[in-house]
């Protein structure tokens, strides 16, 4: 049973998503055994913009593993306390990891309640372009649960991330939930008293999660597929628009699991292939181009209909956008500065400082700005007036600058597809090669 501050809780943590995403979609939510234990297992490449997913985005509310270092941290305890996380002592945090016995416990006595469970079994966020092995903790909190309360049927559920720019605010992220994980092979092999059933459980564990994630042989070839998938299959459409996440994922998925087999049959027709969509990609990027851009048709009809209700859209936000600019730009352009020097090399960490960030610096410029306002105005209502219009108008303007961005890219697009014919050219060339055919033929 939700308690009303856990009601409250996730609808902030909803607002903060909705705000930093530009979209998040979910796949196989279905699949989510709700009124019966659960553990959700995820990747890790995003830091605690992880687990406000799990908390914010889904229809349960799990409680999430945490390491123990993240309790003295000033900025980020509030959270964790608030989010009801549990503790895990590593030894690489030189702490006693004696305590986390009642780490265990205190799993095994939520799974009991028929709660859920969150928690990212690679032990750590990281930049690496796959998944990292598993530990066996996972195993032995679902085997030891399974143990302590027989009968209790707790199912592992596979959660996979997937980010179209990790790093960048109103970005898109991909929620892709797998078939559950049922632990009663591994219980009858002896559940947490043989290491060997442990194992197998972690393993399973990991092959569901790899089914739901894009795991790369490097970056290059994550860049290399992500490009590749952009323009597969594609049919000339109207006016842009790019791919769901959701879509894009099993063009992906083909491309790296037939890339190697490909690599191995046609050596020469690959590296052609990926020669091609190199060379594309870099005229793209010359030309600041995305590729649903350079295919669309743009009749004259959706042109002149897009053109208005973008200005139409302009002119609505463009009061309170105004407003809000001038309230938000300061702390915007900081925490964009901050974060970028505080996480430094680790940018599995950059959204993570942009977000919290945000969430201390913006209410302290608006009280600043209500507290000017008072002794500008000589009033105390000019406070609680100034609290409530500068998110909505920070909000606002957020949208406007968007929605300008949008109208002056495709504008630009518009005008470079149609002048320069080499970049159809190109596009044939990259995609002339039936790749995912050849893989399943």
């Amino acid at each position: 049973m939700k308690s009303r501050f856990d009601l409250l809780f996730r609808a902030f943590l909803r607002l903060m998503l909705r705000v930093f995403f530009r979209g998040v979609e979910i796949v196989g939510e279905e699949r989510l055994p709700l009124g019966r234990p659960m553990v959700l297992v995820a990747n890790h490449l995003n830091g605690l913009i992880d687990a406000l997913l799990l908390l914010g985005a889904l229809p349960v509310y799990p409680r999430t593993l945490g390491k123990s270092t993240l309790w003295k941290n000033p900025l980020i305890r509030p959270f964790v306390t608030l989010a009801g996380a549990i503790p895990v002592y590593r030894h690489q945090d030189q702490v006693d990891t004696a305590q986390n016995e009642e780490t265990f416990r205190r799993c095994h006595d939520l799974l009991a309640a028929g709660g859920a469970l969150a928690l990212f079994p690679e032990g750590k966020s990281h930049n690496e372009p796959a998944l990292q092995p598993l530990k066996t903790g996972i195993a032995r909190i679902v085997l030891g649960a399974e143990r302590a309360h027989p009968g209790l049927g707790t199912r592992i559920l596979p959660v996979g991330f997937t980010f179209d720019a990790r790093e960048t605010f109103r970005s898109r992220v991909l929620l892709q939930i797998g078939e559950p994980v049922d632990p009663s092979l591994e219980m009858a092999q002896g559940g947490i008293d043989n290491p060997e059933a442990v194992r197998a459980l972690t393993a399973r564990v990991s092959a569901a999660l790899e089914n739901v994630t894009l795991n790369y042989a490097s970056w290059e070839d994550a860049h290399l597929v992500a490009r590749a998938a952009e323009i597969w299959g594609r049919e000339e459409v109207e006016l842009p628009g790019r791919r769901d996440l959701a879509a894009a994922f099993p063009i992906q998925r083909a491309l790296i699991e037939g890339a190697e087999e490909l690599r191995r049959r046609f050596p020469d027709r690959v590296a052609a292939v990926a020669d091609a969509v190199r060379s594309y990609d870099r005229l793209l990027h010359a030309f600041h181009l995305r590729d649903d851009q350079v295919a669309a048709a743009y009749p004259v009809s959706p042109v002149v209909r897009f053109v208005l209700v973008a200005l139409l859209r302009l002119l609505i936000h463009l009061p309170l956008a105004v407003a809000g600019t001038l309230l938000n730009w300061i702390p915007y352009r900081l925490i964009g500065v901050l974060a970028t020097r505080f996480a430094g090399e680790s940018t599995d960490q950059t959204a993570t400082f942009k977000l919290f960030g945000a969430v201390l610096l913006f209410p302290l410029t608006w009280a600043a700005a209500a507290l000017l306002a008072v002794r500008w105005t000589g009033s105390w209502w000019a406070a609680p007036a100034v609290l409530l219009a500068a998110p909505l108008a920070g909000y606002a303007a957020l949208l406007f600058d968007e929605q300008r961005d949008t109208f002056w890219r495709e504008a630009r697009a518009y005008l470079h597809v149609s002048e320069i014919p080499q970049l159809s050219e190109r596009r044939g060339l990259a995609t002339q090669d039936k790749m995912i055919s050849r893989s399943h033929g």
